[in-house]
């Protein structure tokens, strides 16, 4: 050796030193069982399940800022394409709800045939807790849609719990 330096990578041959497991190589197959129970439900679901009943539950408060969140400027001031400001807040909410049910409609043309639509109008909580009551009453085993738009009451918690009003609108 007279002090040159030897290149070992030209002599000895490559070595991978990762993804050569066989879990790395193999051809990655599904569990057949898998397979036909998620196809067997993706039959069953699109032959049986619907969606009976929608509940449109709208808490705007209009005129009322939200108590936990501070509004940027500029925000935004429409509703379901409505712009309330100026308007009656009783009449603005009962367009904004008649709107929303009209979008529904449109997305689902075939389910407007045996589909029902309730609004809440800034309800309470006894409110929402029988529409709630009786539409799944109502629906028996077929699915039903609950729309919430809190606007003017605080964001849900982090228990997933939403904000409705007691009967005076004095606390949410």
């Amino acid at each position: 050796m007279s002090g040159e330096a030897v290149d070992d990578a030209r002599t000895d041959p490559p070595v991978a030193t990762w993804f050569q497991e066989s879990r790395h190589i193999e051809k990655i197959i599904g569990v057949k069982e898998e397979i036909e129970e998620r196809d067997t439900w993706r039959r069953y679901s699109k032959e049986r399940m619907k969606t009976v009943s929608v509940a449109l539950v709208l808490c705007l408060n209009i005129g009322v800022d939200p108590p936990d969140v501070l509004k940027p400027n500029p925000c935004a001031r429409q509703e379901c394409w409505i712009d309330p400001q100026g308007m009656n807040p009783q009449k603005a909410i009962a367009k904004i709800a008649s709107a929303l049910q009209k979008n529904y409609e449109r997305w689902q043309p075939r389910a407007s045939s045996y589909c029902r639509y309730k609004n809440a109008n800034d309800p309470t909580v006894e409110d929402v807790r029988r529409l709630c009551q009786s539409m799944r009453r109502n629906a028996k085993d077929e699915r039903v849609l609950f729309h919430y738009n809190g606007h003017g009451v605080p964001k849900p918690t982090e228990n997933g719990e939403i904000w409705v009003f007691n009967k005076n609108f004095t606390q949410v």
